[in-house]
């Protein structure tokens, strides 16, 4: 295992740079196998939800007339039972998910070891690793989610359920920073998983690499954060700006609108065909260059992909 702490800038950028060109290479194949995943994620919901909604339209309008009211006395009685509820329900959903960011991640490892990867291949993780892709939601998501959201029950119970803006950003800086370092440490978990390691060796490992190699992994880390909020920032100063500036006459905000939407639309083009792609290529990527694994040289295209 490697310890490189000799990290510079100019690492980071060769890593997204060449993985880049794989993602532009191979961007239909992600495209339809994001859209396949999505289809047949929905398709899983479904199977859940329509039994529940039959039991729902079932039990007709009126038993929900007369139980609604008694559920919400419920609630606000035992908010701290509710949100044990919907920690129940939150892991299982964000497991299932996660099961389809494998998939992508197995994908990645083909196009990082050979340069090219096909759609059907992220069905093939899919079903092969299911089981093993979700005990790592699982456990993603009781290391990253889960704590934020007991710790945030507990205060809000200590303050009686009333946030105040102070309160709320105390938090909102605190969870920021929470999520950095724990997905910084788990960062090379799925890299790890897809390149045959049990989920409790994926996780020892990811945490070994990001504490040994501390510059590169966290570095690379860093630098996703900081081209994501860079992407997205005019979205994030709209919403900033909306907040302290207040009521403006439509008219006004006619044409700074229409030019913030046609951005989001470029932004999310780009981040699901390309962008999103990349990010998983980085980190696979990271992850052979750190453990020895096979790292394939990108064919630059003849023709630039915008």
């Amino acid at each position: 295992m490697s310890n490189n702490n000799s990290t510079t800038f100019g690492t980071l950028f060769e890593d997204m740079k060449s993985s880049m060109i794989l993602a532009k290479n191979n961007m239909l194949s992600y495209f339809l196998a994001h859209l396949g995943l999505a289809v047949l994620m929905v398709i899983m919901l479904a199977v859940v939800a329509v039994p529940i909604l039959a039991v729902v339209l079932a039990a007709g309008p009126g038993f929900w007339a007369s139980a609604l009211p008694d559920f919400a006395l419920f609630a606000s009685s035992n908010p701290l039972a509710i949100g044990g509820v919907a920690i129940l329900v939150l892991v299982p959903l964000l497991a299932l998910f996660l099961i389809f960011v494998g998939s992508i991640y197995g994908m990645s490892k083909e196009v990082v070891e050979t340069g090219e990867t096909r759609a059907e291949s992220a069905f093939s993780w899919w079903k092969n690793k299911f089981l093993t892709f979700a005990g790592t939601g699982v456990m993603l998501t009781l290391i990253i989610i889960i704590p934020q959201v007991i710790v945030g029950l507990g205060i809000a119970a200590a303050v009686g359920y009333t946030i105040t803006a102070p309160l709320s950003n105390v938090l909102l800086v605190a969870s920021f920073v929470y999520t950095f370092i724990t997905m910084g440490l788990t960062l090379m978990v799925f890299p790890a998983v897809v390149n045959g390691k049990s989920v409790q060796d994926a996780f020892k490992e990811s945490f070994q690499l990001a504490t040994q190699n501390f510059e590169r992994v966290f570095g690379i880390h860093t630098a996703m954060v900081v081209f994501y909020l860079a992407l997205f920032s005019p979205i994030l100063v709209a919403g900033f700006a909306a907040l302290f500036i207040g009521t403006i006459p439509p008219l006004t905000l006619l044409g700074p609108l229409l030019g913030l939407a046609g951005y989001v639309l470029v932004a999310g083009a780009l981040t699901l065909l390309v962008f999103l792609p990349m990010t998983y290529i980085t980190y696979v990527k990271v992850y052979h260059d750190l453990t020895g694994g096979q790292v394939a040289v990108p064919a630059t295209p003849e023709l630039p992909i915008v």
